[in-house]
């Protein structure tokens, strides 16, 4: 499927913060994103107030930074966006940028590289971003829902739990108070009328409980 496609199909809107010093290499990064076929808004800030600002304010669906930059460099603009943005995705744009220092950034946690010598592969690598991006709330959003209904679970258990103590307590204790020794005794009467009292409580805790039961099963689905 053609890149276009697939930012279409991803979102119908991004907007993109472009952190770049250099007026050249941003409007190449900014004709470059028109060929995409992406729909866009963009952002330009070339040092870290004016970043930090837009971090707050721009709402930015990914960030494209320089390594280079006259006050900061891009491995610093990427950790102050983990702070305040974890989940956006973080894209090191450069002119020049060795192997190992490729790796740092990656171990650091920025999504991807793009050397500007090549920017042909930007919509290919935005896709991904924003693709990947996606999956992740997404999953964080079920790991969530899986939370709540194991949290709802033991809610429901301990309250079952007490709800059976409860009667199963009281049936022990009027059975001690029951005078096998004189079967005529006239506690027996009033220790099996009281037994039958609890017994309808355990009982209508028991439908309670399969009730709870399928209220668990609605929840999950």
């Amino acid at each position: 499927m053609a890149v276009i496609q697939l930012l279409k199909m991803i979102t119908d809107h991004c907007n993109i913060l472009i952190l770049e010093d250099n007026e050249s290499d941003a409007d190449l990064l900014f004709r470059e994103l028109r060929k995409s076929g992406l729909n866009f808004d963009y952002e330009i800030v070339q040092e870290r107030r004016a970043f930090e600002y837009a971090l707050d304010n721009f709402n930015p669906d990914i960030i494209l930074s320089d390594y280079y930059l006259p006050s900061f460099d891009g491995l610093t603009a990427f950790n102050l966006s983990q702070i305040k943005l974890p989940d956006i995705p973080f894209i090191i744009v450069s002119g020049t940028i060795g192997e190992e220092r490729s790796v740092e950034l990656i171990k650091s946690g920025v999504t991807d590289y793009i050397l500007k010598d090549k920017l042909f592969v930007l919509a290919s690598k935005i896709t991904r971003a924003l693709s990947d991006s996606e999956k992740l709330k997404e999953k964080k959003i079920a790991d969530l829902k899986l939370k709540e209904q194991y949290e709802k679970m033991l809610e429901i258990a301990f309250l079952q739990s007490h709800q059976v103590r409860v009667p199963v307590a009281n049936i022990l204790g009027l059975f001690s108070l029951f005078e096998f020794d004189n079967p005529c005794d006239p506690i027996n009467a009033i220790v099996l009328n009281m037994l039958k009292v609890v017994a309808e409580s355990l009982d209508t805790t028991i439908r309670e409980i399969v009730q709870n039961t399928s209220d668990i099963k609605s929840f999950i689905k």
